[in-house]
Formats: C-alpha cells, structure tokens, sequence
C-alpha cells in the first residue's frame, strides 16, 4: 500500500507535467490571430482556413498513430467514436459561434464574453458534477476575469452592439465549458494522439461539408502554404495532442484556468510583432492573469485516495481500486477528489 506522503510525490511530476503541456498548447494557440490575419489578407475565408488546420494536421496525428503501432480500431471499438461525436458537435459549435460573432461584433466583446468559460466551467463542476470548488480556484478565476477585462474593455470602439454578433458571442463560452467537460472523462481512456485524431476527424467532417456549400478557398502562393502547415503542425496537430494529454490530467476547470496564458501570449504577440502599444491596462491585465495562473497552479492540497468499505470483496473492489488509481494521478487542485476532465 502506497502512503500520502509517496502517492503525493508521485503525482506532483504528473500534474506539473500537465500543465506545461496545457501552458505550450495554449502559448500556441495564441498566435492564430496573427497567423489567421496573413491568411484573411491572402484571401482566404475563416471556414477554409479551420478545414485546411485539421486537415493537415490530421497527416502527422496519423502517422505518429502507425509509427506508435497504436490500435485505433480497438479505440475506435471500445469508444474513441464518442469523442469524434463531441468533436462534431460541441467542438465545431464553439469555434462557429466565435469566429461567427467576430465577423459583426468587436472582437474586444467577443473575447472578453468568451473568456467567462473558466468561470462556467467551474460552475458546471460544482452544480452538475456536484464537485467541491476550492475557494482559491474562485479567487484565481476572479483575478483572471478582471485582467482579461484590463486587456479587452479599453479596446471597445463606441456606437452600438450588434445584436447578431452578440447572439453568436453568447453560447460561445457554455458551449466550450461543456465540451470541456464530457471530453475529459473520453480522452482518458485512449492514448493522446489518438483521441486528438478523434477530436479533428469531427471537426474535418463538419467544417469540411460546410465547405462544400459555401465554397472552398485554396492557397494562393507558397507562403500561404507555408503558413498552413506551420498551423497543421503547432496550433494543430502539437497543440491538440497537448490538449488531450493534460485535460484528463488537469480536470476542466484547472485547464480552463491554465488555457487563459493564450490571451497573454496574443496581446504580446500584438505589441512585439504588430506594435500595438503597451498601456497600462494591458500591463496590468497580463500580470492579473499571469498571476491568477500561477496562484492556482501552485496550490498543492492534501489528496487522499479513499480505502473501499470493508466488505467489499471481489471483482468490484478491483474495478474501484483502478478507478481510484485513475483518479489520483488526475487530480488537481481544483479537483481536491481528483479530476473528472473535458475538453
């Protein structure tokens, strides 16, 4: 039998391992603004710029999947469909509903409404999921929310909102938090590539027939191709295998809380490649964030794995002890009990 003490010292390099992989996935994703801006201004279309992302990153997820000698039909067999369905379904909703609202709203809202998902998730965590929320979680996402609010609100361009803009901005957030978490507890029964492969293989079918009737825009010189397959590779391929890797790990609300350094990583981007000024504002806003990752992050509470009832003998108390194994090396600070993920 494993002691606290050594079950601790265990986990810690699982967790911390975890959330590097959500900070790089995240620190990535940052840069699809200013990659998707090149490609917009090469006149290619927000649909064909997401179908040509999953597309091509779907080429390394599979070959990583044979050099692995990974069984994806088993995978498939055993559910790995699930997580194609909530790739389809959820995944490809929310990234409709921003990319939708950013086209009539200021992108400042837009940002700003999406990045309440933390905070969602957290809720959804304690009301559905009837977890225990760490007063410390609340008061990182409280600190993130007002620095995301530093960053975005000073942006704000005056006149009114636009109404339809604001209808697509809206469910953004929920959406994500509730993809969030019915992915986790998917994810963690498969290897990463193969559940980010699953992840994409949604997200081609559905924004791949979308294509098909609205048109499909096709790279107009080598530089276009180059900046599609530096997205398939980073803010694709890497990236959703980080995300599949550190979710079931992390649990929803810890990722959600990690995933805010993509923001940061924007606003540099900004003021390092683009020369958008550096207020105080943004100044602030980003430590706000930084530091409400980093309270959170370090937190390290006690985590116990319960002993079954005495009594309980037998093929049951076997499924539970693994189950409990599962769960302390996917616990986190959030998830005092251990984390329940979702993408």
């Amino acid at each position: 039998m494993v002691s606290a003490p050594e079950h601790e010292a265990s986990r810690a390099p699982a967790v911390w391992t975890a959330s590097l992989a959500a900070v790089s996935g995240s620190v990535m994703v940052g840069f699809m603004p200013l990659l998707a801006r090149h490609l917009y201004a090469g006149g290619m279309g927000a649909l064909s710029m997401l179908v040509w992302r999953y597309a091509l990153a779907l080429v390394p997820l599979c070959l990583a999947i044979a050099l692995m000698r990974l069984e994806f039909r088993t995978a498939w067999r055993r559910g790995a469909w699930q997580i194609v369905v909530i790739g389809a379904t959820l995944g490809a909703a929310q990234t409709l509903c921003y990319w939708e609202s950013i086209k009539t709203l200021d992108t400042s809202i837009a940002v700003l409404l999406f990045y309440t998902y933390p905070a969602l998730t957290l809720a959804l965590d304690r009301l559905v999921l009837k977890r225990p929320i760490r007063p410390r979680a609340v008061a990182s996402i409280a600190v993130i929310l007002f620095g995301a609010g530093l960053i975005t609100v000073p942006g704000l361009r005056g006149g009114g909102i636009s109404l339809v803009g604001l209808a697509w901005a809206i469910p953004a957030p929920l959406i994500y938090s509730v993809y969030l978490v019915l992915t986790t507890s998917r994810l963690r029964r498969h290897p990463p590539v193969i559940g980010a492969t699953c992840l994409y293989l949604g997200l081609v079918v559905v924004f791949g027939t979308s294509v098909m009737v609205t048109g499909f825009d096709w790279p107009a010189d080598g530089a276009t191709w180059g900046i599609l397959a530096f997205i398939a590779i980073g803010p694709g391929a890497l990236t959703v295998t980080l995300f599949s890797y550190s979710v079931p790990k992390l649990g929803p609300s810890s990722y959600a809380i990690i995933a805010n350094s993509e923001l940061v990583t924007t606003v540099t981007v900004g003021i390092v490649v683009l020369g958008e000024p550096i207020t105080l504002a943004r100044a602030v806003g980003g430590a706000m964030i930084v530091a409400g990752i980093l309270a959170h992050s370090l937190a390290r509470p006690k985590i116990t794995t319960p002993s079954p009832p005495i009594g309980r003998r037998g093929r049951g108390a076997r499924r539970e002890a693994r189950e409990d194994k599962v769960v302390g090396l996917g616990a986190c600070p959030t998830h005092p009990t251990g984390g329940e993920g979702a993408v």
